[in-house]
């Protein structure tokens, strides 16, 4: 069987997590890694780009690269990868994928321990042996513990955005095969808007369901078939996702989008309902108690049998949406046309990939009126950043591009920010008297976020209290699937957020969206003001938005309780609070 893209990607990834381990050059790693994630997310099999002469069109795959993909596609083995396995076994990759295990501790491990699987290192942590090992005690003990119990209850899964665009790059696939196509949409945990997602849920609606299926176990991004039935496809994709098809008669599209979009929890509370009438509830709609079917054109029509409005998908998770739409008190749910402002983003002045005039005419060009720029403090090294003598430097620059969109008579405006690292005791990495002149401070927790419950949260708490903070960045930390927020009191971070009018952040990165959605409705609960922002650090990283909007619906926010949803002279007024 050919290699998929998935298959080429993790070779690569492979590759580069082996030659890190073995403490190789790290320009090779970054090599391998960046290529690996570069083919993880193409929706066109490999052997597509290789027919058309692009394989090194491709952002971060060059000559070499492309020579090993030919290989790998040709051959299905790679003589360099042979070669490393060899040297670090697969097992030993898979330490890496427990926190607080990184490439130095996986290779000690292997050396000195023998520990060349995740099942090899409960042992060691079981026997007490690594505590014999220099540089492990009692706390690094528990932390490699704790991480491994972290990954056992992790399903493979992928973040939300990705699952998206592969969802949304299959659609206009099948839609372009069959532009009769009347109703096609995701469903699932995808179209609840969920952080991680298991696999793909696709409906559409034909009265011919077998040519449909046909035409969707015959898009290019499809790189194997499972099952394919009359109705009904299981497909894999080749950047390893499943996708399932169900095509179902026009007349019960309502019925079936419903139920296929969940959650578990919701569809039992709608079937119960439904069952106080004298009704059972399934895919093809109600039945009556003689059998007699009412099938669902739409799913505000599944929701009306039951005197209900339609409930949107973010907020169908069993968590009081019954009681609100009986009540009349769904939320008008913020979108990305209410969004004004972007408060968070990089340039060139640290660690971004533009200039602020790129980013700002980025942000023009999506219906923004006003951006923040928030380059990093110069804390972090490897940022680049900005100290209090640069800030100044580059208030100068925004304050010209703001006189030129003014000459222009353009309604625009771009914010003087910074993103300022809180150090491990709390302090602020730049002086109040830096901070003092900006229009937006950002404030953000990157470094020495396993500190014990207490410390954590008094330096985030001691942050909050600064009066020149205006937002704090990404609150707990985590990396989806990677790396568990920070242990916060996040009670205590809400109570002084509402306190101090310190706008807590939904960070839109794809691997971040934190906060997450039932932390921000306690802090909505509690009176927190929320911002979304993409954290972009070149221009079409601002798309990003839409992820941080998502999350923001599921957490039932509205516009009005998102600062960069307001007009500039509210939020300025917000963030001048005494």
């Amino acid at each position: 069987m050919s290699l998929s893209n998935r298959d080429i990607a993790d070779i690569f990834g492979a590759i580069a997590a082996s030659m890190e381990i073995l403490g190789e050059d790290r320009f090779r790693i970054q090599a391998y890694r960046r290529a690996s994630e570069a083919i993880a997310d193409l929706p066109m099999p490999l052997a597509d780009y290789r027919a058309r002469a692009a394989l090194e069109d491709i952002p971060g795959i060059g000559k070499t690269i492309a020579g090993k993909i030919g290989v790998l596609l040709d051959e299905g083995a790679l003589p360099l990868y042979e070669k490393l396995r060899e040297q670090v076994p697969s097992g030993v990759l898979d330490l890496l994928r427990v926190p607080d295990i990184g490439p130095r501790n996986a290779r000690r491990l292997y050396a000195e321990l023998g520990v060349a699987s995740l099942a090899d290192l409960s042992t060691v942590l079981d026997s007490g042996k690594l505590r014999g090992l220099k540089g492990f005690g009692a706390k690094s003990e528990q932390r490699i513990r704790t991480g491994l119990e972290s990954l056992a209850r992790r399903e493979r899964r992928v973040v939300m955005p990705y699952a998206l665009a592969a969802a949304e790059t299959l659609i206009a696939g099948l839609r372009a095969a069959r532009p009769d196509l009347v109703q096609l949409a995701y469903a699932g945990s995808l179209r609840r808007a969920r952080p991680t997602i298991g696999d793909i849920d696709l409906l559409a609606t034909a009265a011919d369901t077998a040519s449909v299926i046909a035409a969707f176990t015959a898009l290019p991004s499809v790189a194997r078939v499972v099952e394919a039935g009359e109705s009904k496809a299981t497909v894999i994709l080749h950047n390893g996702l499943q996708a399932d098809l169900l095509a179902t008669p026009p007349e019960q599209w309502g019925s079936a989008l419903l139920h296929f979009t969940g959650s578990q929890a919701h569809n039992i509370r709608f079937r119960e309902l439904a069952l106080e009438r004298g009704l059972s509830f399934s895919e093809h709609g109600f039945r009556r108690a003689d059998g007699e079917l009412l099938a669902c054109a739409a799913e505000a029509d599944a929701y009306a049998m039951l005197d209900l409005p339609w409930i949107p998908p973010e907020l169908r998770e069993g968590r009081s949406e019954f009681e609100a739409a009986r009540a009349e008190k769904l939320p008008r749910l913020l979108e990305l046309a209410d969004m004004r402002a972007d408060l968070h983003m990089h340039s060139v002045w640290s660690d971004g990939r533009a200039s602020i005039a790129e980013m700002a005419e980025a942000a023009r060009a999506r219906g923004l009126s006003h951006i923040a720029i928030t380059d990093h403090s110069a804390y972090l090294g490897v940022t680049g950043g900005v100290d209090a003598a640069r800030l100044r430097e580059q208030a100068a620059e925004i304050a010209m591009l703001n006189a030129d969109y003014a000459a222009r008579g353009l309604d625009f405006r771009v914010l003087c920010g910074v993103e300022v690292d809180i150090t491990p005791d709390g302090v602020l990495a730049l002086p109040d008297d830096a901070l003092a002149d900006l229009d937006i401070v950002v404030a953000s927790l990157h470094v020495s976020l396993r500190q014990p419950r207490e410390q954590i949260t008094a330096r985030l708490l001691r942050a909050i209290a600064n009066p020149h903070v205006d937002i704090i960045a990404h609150p707990t930390g985590r990396i989806l699937e990677r790396r568990e927020g920070a242990d916060l009191d996040m009670e205590a971070i809400f109570a002084a957020a509402r306190e101090h009018g310190v706008c807590l952040e939904i960070n839109s990165g794809p691997d971040r969206l934190d906060l997450d959605a039932s932390l921000a409705r306690r802090a909505l609960e509690l009176g927190v003001t929320l911002v979304v922002d993409s954290d972009a650090h070149r221009p079409d990283e601002l798309d990003w938005l839409r992820y941080g909007v998502l999350t923001a619906r599921r957490a039932w926010a509205s516009a009005d309780q998102v600062a960069n949803a307001w007009p500039l002279e509210r939020l300025l007024e917000h963030t001048r609070r005494t």
